[in-house]
């Protein structure tokens, strides 16, 4: 999702040769907390509720506005303006295209709907903060690796215990995987179901030995009821440099996840814990 997709493109504008009073009265009425100062089509500034506190109605919306507008194209990602946002601690940011504003997003706007995309059941991100991690990572000229792990058989919990027990189980999964993840560098995230995804800055050989200790640690937990939980791992990834083509990085990224979901694919088939894609099978545990 795009910044453009959310943004309040119902723009009210002031120039900066208006009055303190007349940028008041715009956003009494128009029941708003900023104006983008735009002169001849252009950003010039912005002005807030907070910087005509005080200031004398008569001066000019020029004498007290901030030049220093941080502003976000359309195009960015809500994660990019939530960086943005957090970075200068402002609340709003002006939506610009060729050095136009066309619109105002705002903090809480945002946060609403990248809440939307927070998974309600086990608190993890979703695929798509991972494909938009996972390329920013690569814009950052990083290599990454990308583990794709799929519960075995888990079907088999709900038919016989029911959704609810299976959902506590799916939170104690995503507990016990994010618990041996680095805190930084390494992002965990509920791809769709009974199926994680972790995308990591770590060696392609780490990677794997990351994959390992994410299927031992669910084989050998003790889990309610005593049930049994296994899974199924593939790992692509530190392999990208040649082939990587710079503006071109999701398409990376979702080679990569997918060459990882196919090696799981292959690991449960042939009842292996981890695969690489493209390697010979890992076999080696990790207590």
């Amino acid at each position: 999702m795009r910044v453009q997709d959310i943004m309040s493109q119902s723009l009210v504008t002031v120039s900066s040769d208006r009055s303190v009073r007349a940028a008041i009265e715009l956003m009494h009425r128009m029941r708003i907390g900023s104006l983008p100062v735009v002169d001849d089509g252009w950003l010039v500034g912005i002005v807030t509720s907070r910087d005509v506190r005080g200031a004398h109605p008569n001066r000019l919306v020029a004498d007290v506005m901030r030049v220093d507008v941080v502003t976000v194209s359309a195009e960015s990602s809500l994660w990019e303006a939530k960086e943005l946002l957090e970075r200068h601690g402002i609340e709003r940011l002006v939506v610009v295209e060729r050095d136009s504003p066309v619109g105002i997003v705002t903090k809480s706007r945002l946060y609403a709907e990248i809440g939307k995309h927070v998974d309600g059941l086990t608190g993890l991100e979703r695929a798509e903060f991972l494909q938009r991690k996972a390329a920013e990572l690569l814009k950052q000229d990083q290599e990454i690796a990308v583990i794709f792990l799929d519960l075995d058989d888990f079907g088999v919990i709900d038919k016989e215990y029911g959704h609810v027990f299976g959902d506590e189980i799916l939170m104690l999964v995503a507990k016990t995987l994010k618990e041996l993840l680095a805190d930084e560098g390494e992002c965990l995230c509920r791809y769709a179901g009974d199926e994680f995804a972790v995308v990591t800055t770590a060696p392609l050989d780490e990677a794997k030995q990351l994959a390992l200790r994410m299927v031992t640690a669910l084989r050998t937990k003790n889990w309610p009821r005593g049930v049994k939980v296994t899974g199924s791992a593939g790992v692509a990834g530190g392999r990208r440099q040649l082939g990587r083509q710079t503006g071109n990085e999701i398409h990376t990224v979702s080679d990569l996840i997918n060459m990882a979901s196919l090696a799981s694919t292959a690991a449960k088939k042939d009842k292996k814990q981890v695969v690489v894609a493209g390697k010979v099978e890992l076999t080696e545990e990790v207590p």
